[in-house]
């Protein structure tokens, strides 16, 4: 059968295996990076990085999610010509942003350098890092157009080569111009490789741009494009604030550890064991979350643009069911794994409790980030911002009064990361239905699910207790339980008539894939 490239499955499985192949060099890159800069440059670098994430979230996150919904929304019949137009508008959208965003921090960079982030010496590094946003929030225009418009490779393959650009130049100029103490030039390196590896991907968007502009031909009307800008700043807005109140929290954490009775080292262990190890490992199926998440709002966008409100709905249902099918299981059966493979990797001992709070936690974040995906879709950026502000909310209540519990701790604020992403999903749901008229139904999207997961899980854990110490070392053990519950998964989708990669091939479905054959005819007879 010959695959639909215009289909979710195909968009998300390109995204998907370009993410494993991302995190898999990343991962050897972070062990690279470690030896040859060293622990205290690295340390003084990611002082810088807080401002780099504001302003990133105020410049280049509300446009390239503007870029991607309008682009789905644009008439393919119309050629490259709206296509020009949106993406100029995303230019003027982003230097605007760029500009109220980056001239104070400039003209303040020393106050924040000494004052906020406390190391006067990172100055250099985060004005450096103002160039290397300037040139990713071009790149995001063009990636996320290319995202909204279908073509989902080309971002696939940006992606890549900016990951592998960054590695090569990064480890070239620490290791040819690096001295060895200098933290402050360590840092200032970093950020010029993080900027220089722009440059290619950049010139690579423009020429692919340009080819697929010669391949539709010379427009013959003028192009229309929507605004980008009243879309982008509340998206804008949002990001920096709950950026701001997420970093608020983290940074809050060891002081009310602390005040729960901790010692300062076992404060900072605490949270390394959870941030660092257990929830690395418990969210490793996020790649395929966020791939799907990222298809989906084009995909929902073009949709509700055209008034297909029978497929808005269709594709509501099936992404969430597709979500639970999947995702959750893969969860179900790395939870009870997640011991064995820290003691593997990291040498650490995960308490089971840890483990559980975040498997339930990464379970309801993943139906969040779908939520947030639709009614980005849907045009409802408004109601998305007000959803994650009620969550970092949520988040920092938590952190700062619960984790102060001597008898709570550390599981205080883990409670913020149930009940964070649990209070987004029902209000993501609440206006999903306010804007369609239309919910997931609760049985197939999530207790069902919920029901094939836990048996899963449940014969993962069974197995490797009773079988993994007559087996020959932990990585066999693990990999024999992790096979055997995907395996039970298998056969209760037999049983129950299940096919949860059919959601995914579907989730196009044939009416659009009859106006889009329709649309390629109209073409070859003119």
């Amino acid at each position: 059968m010959r695959l639909n490239k215009r289909s979710v499955f195909y968009n998300v499985s390109i995204l998907s295996l370009s993410g494993v192949f991302l995190q898999a060099v990343g991962f050897v890159y972070q062990i690279l990076l470690s030896r040859v800069a060293g622990a205290q440059a690295l340390g003084m670098f990611h002082l810088v990085m807080p401002v780099y994430s504001v302003m990133a979230a105020a410049t280049i996150t509300g446009t390239r999610l503007a870029m991607t919904s309008l682009a789905a929304g644009l008439r393919p019949e119309r050629g490259m010509a709206d296509i020009h137009a949106l993406a100029l508008r995303g230019m003027g959208a982003f230097l605007f942003l760029f500009a109220i965003t980056a001239l104070p921090i400039y003209v303040l960079r020393d106050l924040i350098a000494g004052r906020i982030i406390g190391e006067p010496r990172a100055v250099p590094a985060m004005v450096l890092l103002l160039a290397c946003i300037f040139l990713s929030g071009f790149e995001g225009i063009f990636e996320s157009l290319f995202l909204g418009i279908g073509k989902t490779h080309y971002t696939a393959i940006s992606n890549i080569l900016e990951q592998v650009a960054k590695i090569l130049l990064i480890l070239f100029l620490l290791t040819r111009f690096g001295r060895e103490g200098d933290y402050s030039r360590t840092a200032v390196l970093l950020s010029i490789g993080m900027t220089l590896c722009e440059i290619p991907v950049l010139i690579w968007l423009l020429a692919v741009y340009r080819r697929e502009s010669r391949r539709a031909g010379k427009a013959r009307q003028k192009g229309k494009a929507p605004r980008v800008l009243p879309v982008a700043t509340p998206v804008a807005f949002s990001a920096v604030v709950t950026n701001l109140l997420a970093s608020a929290s983290v940074v809050l954490l060891p002081q009310r550890l602390q005040r729960a009775g901790m010692t300062a080292e076992a404060a900072l262990s605490a949270l390394g064991v959870v941030s660092e190890m257990a929830l690395p490992l418990i969210t490793l199926p996020m790649v395929l979350v966020r791939s799907l998440s990222n298809v989906l709002m084009p995909v929902i966008s073009q949709s509700s643009a055209r008034g297909q409100r029978a497929n808005v709905e269709r594709k509501v249902q099936k992404s969430f069911q597709a979500t639970g099918l999947i995702v959750l299981p893969a969860t179900a059966i790395l939870a009870p794994l997640c011991t064995p493979l820290a003691r593997m990797l990291f040498g650490q001992e995960l308490d089971s409790v840890y483990v559980l709070m975040l498997a339930a936690a990464a379970i309801v974040t993943y139906f969040e980030m779908i939520s947030a995906s639709i009614l980005n879709g849907l045009g409802r950026q408004k109601a998305t911002m007000a959803g994650m502000l009620v969550g970092e909310s949520i988040q920092l209540f938590c952190t700062y009064f619960l984790a102060a519990i001597p008898q709570l701790h550390i599981y205080g604020y883990m409670s913020g990361m149930i009940l964070s992403p649990f209070a987004v999903l029902l209000l993501n749901l609440w206006f999903i239905k306010d804007s369609t008229g239309f919910a997931p139904r609760w049985l197939e999207s999530f207790v069902i699910p919920l029901l094939v997961s836990g048996t899963a899980g449940g014969f993962t854990r069974w197995f490797y207790r009773r079988f993994g110490p007559a087996l020959p070392g932990d990585g066999f053990a693990v990999l024999a339980a992790a096979a055997v519950g995907g395996g039970v998964c298998f056969l209760l989708f037999l049983l129950t008539g299940l096919r949860p990669l059919r959601y995914y091939r579907t989730l196009l479905d044939a009416g659009q894939r009859r106006e889009t054959d329709a649309l390629r005819m109209n073409k070859k007879l003119v």
